[in-house]
């Protein structure tokens, strides 16, 4: 490659631009693919989100943050490569979450709360979403997550993360 890669205008670029960016007909985080799971971690306690963050990673899943900041929750989410599926803490210091959670909603990315909130406590408009309350013992919340992920991922077929490198876009994978 070394040598190849110098040739900025040659033959190599325009093979290599032809080479399809993602494979949708793998499972989520099925390590070894062209492109795994990205999951949003929005979790403020630094514990809590180093543990989430390690069984995602540990699932071959790209994680994106943590944070405990609902800016950089939105900057993530508004970033080239959109996350997948997202986990969601209900309480981030002062603030609560359930305006990140009705904007991912909004742009189609399913979500989990992980949460020291009862589902009681939660607004109806949630009751649909998946609730894991902490402390948080087992994976059954990382499994729901890349659950989630996966159908996403394999329903955006047109979207910017599948895509052929010279501008097509389709269903790529057999």
């Amino acid at each position: 490659r070394g040598g190849l890669d110098r040739d900025r205008g040659g033959l190599f670029r325009a093979v290599r631009n032809m080479v399809p960016t993602c494979r949708l007909r793998r499972p989520c985080g099925t390590k070894g693919t062209a492109m795994t799971c990205r999951i949003l971690i929005v979790e403020d306690d630094y514990w809590a989100a180093l543990h989430l963050a390690t069984e995602v990673r540990d699932r071959g899943a790209t994680v994106l943050g943590p944070t405990g900041s609902i800016p950089l929750a939105v900057a993530l989410m508004s970033a080239r490569r959109r996350p997948h599926a997202a986990i969601l803490d209900v309480q981030l210091r002062t603030q609560l979450a359930f305006p990140l959670a009705d904007a991912l909603a909004e742009q189609g990315v399913p979500f989990i709360f992980v949460t020291g909130f009862e589902r009681e406590d939660m607004p109806e408009r949630f009751d649909a979403v998946p609730h894991f309350v902490k402390p948080i013992i087992g994976g059954a919340c990382i499994d729901a997550v890349m659950a989630l992920a996966d159908a996403a991922r394999r329903t955006r077929v047109f979207g910017p993360q599948c895509r052929v490198r010279s501008g097509r876009r389709g269903v790529i994978g057999g």
